[in-house]
């Protein structure tokens, strides 16, 4: 089930840790944490090691093996997730008469070819530190068993093995286990 409450970053971590100004307005801010949570962070996770952590998060109780992911590969990857989401309602202000361009005296609003190019660029690093998190916790499933834990409920969410979109989709032909590489054939 969806989170609307537990944060796993706290607006003024992420303004600290991102490109994004400091005196960004936290209120634009708090519903792209809980998007990018909600949308990237429990694709990669999977449910069941998602919602331990939020618990853990919530209940002030996280364990130390959880405080070394959220902390070296969590957070770093959800700041990135939180600008490319964010990004454009940075840039646009929404009301219940229209959708209009922000501007002020000192700086002109960008174009969209201009956003989409930083989005792009965001979204690079964004699935780097993603698949940087994936290979960790492949490499560390003993530790984080909810991790590899079947996610059996009808609205779980198995964790994803790849996490850079190209924007073809080929079909999944893939022989391999889902645990192997795609290119790393032993050649003879």
């Amino acid at each position: 089930m969806p989170n609307n409450k537990i944060l796993l970053i706290t607006a003024d971590y992420y303004k600290r840790n991102s490109v994004v100004n400091l005196n960004v307005d936290e209120e634009l801010i708090h519903p792209q944490i809980i998007k990018a949570q909600n949308m990237n962070i429990e694709r990669i996770l999977g449910s069941n090691l998602f919602n331990t952590l939020l618990s853990q998060v919530q209940t002030g109780t996280v364990e130390p093996r959880m405080v070394t992911l959220l902390e070296d590969y969590i957070q770093p990857c959800l700041v990135e997730w939180v600008t490319y989401t964010a990004l454009p309602y940075y840039n646009f202000k929404i009301t219940n008469k229209s959708i209009s361009k922000k501007s002020s005296d000192n700086s002109t609003p960008s174009e969209l070819n201009e956003v989409n190019f930083l989005r792009q660029d965001i979204r690079d690093d964004a699935e780097y530190l993603s698949d940087r998190l994936t290979k960790y916790l492949k490499t560390n499933r003993t530790t984080y068993t909810e991790y590899d834990t079947n996610n059996s409920d009808y609205d779980d969410i198995k964790p994803v093995k790849n996490n850079f979109f190209s924007g073809i989709y080929l079909g999944n032909n893939n022989k391999h286990n889902d645990d192997d590489d795609c290119c790393d054939y032993n050649e003879k």
